[in-house]
C-alpha cells in the first residue's frame, strides 16, 4: 500500500525557487510565494515581528474578535495568487523539479492536508489523479467549461482532504422549501450539505472545471476555512471539516505508513492532528515518518506524546529530500521510465489544452 501523506505548511516552501521565473516570460522572481509565518506576519498585518508574547494565531484572534476581516481576506488572496501562478509554472514546467519528482515516488498515495490552497489538487489534476466532484472526499457539485471537451468522472486516484477546509470548496447546510399549497417557502436545514466547486479567481488552474451552480448561502473563500485561531475547536466542527476527518481517519488506520512534510504539530494545531495521530496508532505499523528541517525536535517531542507511535526524523526540506531519493523511505529510488513518461504526457495534454484556450 503506498504511504499516506500528511502536509503542512512547509510543503509548499520550495515553490517559487523551483518555478524559478515568472510565467509571463519575464526574467525576474516570482513574488507571489506562499506565506510561511513571516510573510503572513507581514502579508496580513504590516508586521516583521510579532508583539511580544503574542502570536499570529492571537493576531488573527484579535482579528476576528473586533470583526476585521481583512487579515483572512489577504491571506486567501496571497494563496490564490499563488496558486494561480506558482502552481500554473510548475505543473506547467518541462523542467525536472521537486514537486514533479515527489508526485511521481507517490503515485497511487492519498493526501490530508492543512493547507487551505490548492497546490497538490493541482499537481494532480494535471497527470489525471484528481478530480473536484470526488477528489476532495465528498461529492461535489461542479461546472466544465463550455469551450472544453467534458472529461469523464471516474473515480479520483488520490483524494485530497483538507482538514482545514479549502478556499476552492463552498458548503450550503440551508435550502428554500415551499410546501405544496403554500405561497411562502421556508428556509430549512438540508437532510445533508450541499457542497460546490468553486475555483473562484484561481479558475484558469483547474481547467477545464469551472464554478458549479449558484446556491444559497454562497460564502467567499476565505470564509470557507478554519482561520489560524489558537482556538478551532468552532471551526472544526463544521460540517466539510467533520467529513473530511472521517475519511481521513479510515484512511489512516488502514495505511501503513503516514509522511508528515513540512507540517510542525503546533502547540495550537494539537486538536487538529491529536485524532489523525491517535488513528495512526490504531493502524498496522504505526509509522510516521516526519520530514522538515526540524524533524529531530518534532520527533522527540511525538515519542513523549504518542509513545506507541515509531516516529522518524528526516532532516530535509522537501526540495533537498527529492534530491537525495527520498530517503527513509523504502524503495525509495526515483521511477523514471514509466512515470516520467506519464507525467510529460499529463503536461503536453495540459499545454495544448492551455494553447486552445489562449486560441
Amino acid at each position: 500500500m503506498p504511504p499516506l501523506c500528511l502536509v503542512g505548511a512547509g510543503f509548499n516552501a520550495d515553490a517559487a525557487h523551483e518555478a524559478g521565473y515568472s510565467p509571463y516570460g519575464r526574467k525576474e522572481p516570482i513574488d507571489c510565494g506562499y506565506p510561511l509565518l513571516a510573510d503572513a506576519l507581514r502579508l496580513c498585518f504590516g508586521m516583521t515581528h510579532a508583539p511580544r508574547k503574542k502570536s499570529i494565531e492571537e493576531l488573527f484572534e484579535e482579528a476576528r474578535e473586533r470583526r476585521d476581516n481583512s487579515p483572512l481576506e489577504k491571506l486567501a488572496g496571497q494563496l490564490m495568487k499563488a496558486d494561480y501562478r506558482l502552481a500554473w509554472q510548475l505543473v506547467s514546467s518541462q523542467e525536472r523539479h521537486c514537486y514533479g519528482r515527489f508526485f511521481e515516488r507517490f503515485q497511487g498515495s492519498h493526501f490530508l492536508t492543512f493547507n487551505y490552497d490548492g497546490l497538490i489538487e493541482i499537481f494532480l489534476l494535471r497527470l489525471g489523479r484528481w478530480r473536484p466532484h470526488d477528489g476532495y472526499g465528498v461529492p461535489a457539485e461542479v461546472a466544465i467549461s463550455p469551450a472544453e471537451e467534458a472529461p469523464a468522472l471516474g473515480e479520483s486516484a488520490s483524494l485530497v482532504l483538507h482538514l482545514h477546509g479549502t478556499l476552492y470548496l463552498d458548503t450550503s447546510e440551508l435550502q428554500w422549501q415551499r410546501n405544496p399549497g403554500e405561497e411562502i417557502a421556508l428556509l430549512v436545514q438540508r437532510d445533508r450539505p450541499l457542497y460546490v466547486f468553486d475555483p473562484d479567481s484561481a479558475a484558469h488552474v483547474f481547467a477545464p472545471w469551472e464554478r458549479g451552480a449558484f446556491h444559497l448561502g454562497h460564502r467567499e473563500p476565505e470564509q470557507r476555512i478554519i482561520a489560524p485561531v489558537p482556538n478551532k475547536a468552532a471551526g472544526l466542527r463544521g460540517a466539510f471539516v467533520r467529513a473530511v476527518y472521517a475519511k481521513a481517519r479510515d484512511l489512516v488506520r488502514a495505511c501503513s505508513t503516514l509522511v508528515a512534510i513540512g507540517y510542525s504539530f503546533g502547540a495550537h494545531d494539537r486538536c487538529s492532528y491529536r485524532p489523525i495521530l491517535q488513528a495512526l496508532g490504531e493502524s498496522r505499523d504505526r509509522k510516521l515518518v516526519i520530514v522538515s528541517p526540524d524533524a529531530g525536535k518534532l520527533a522527540r517531542r511525538l515519542r513523549n506524546e504518542y509513545p506507541q507511535l515509531n516516529v522518524e526524523p528526516v532532516e530535509e526540506t522537501l526540495r533537498s529530500w527529492a534530491a537525495a531519493s527520498f530517503r527513509g523511505m523504502s524503495g525509495a529510488q526515483d521511477r523514471e521510465g514509466q512515470s516520467g513518461d506519464q507525467q510529460t504526457h499529463a503536461v503536453e495534454v495540459h499545454n495544448n489544452r492551455s494553447r486552445r484556450m489562449r486560441g
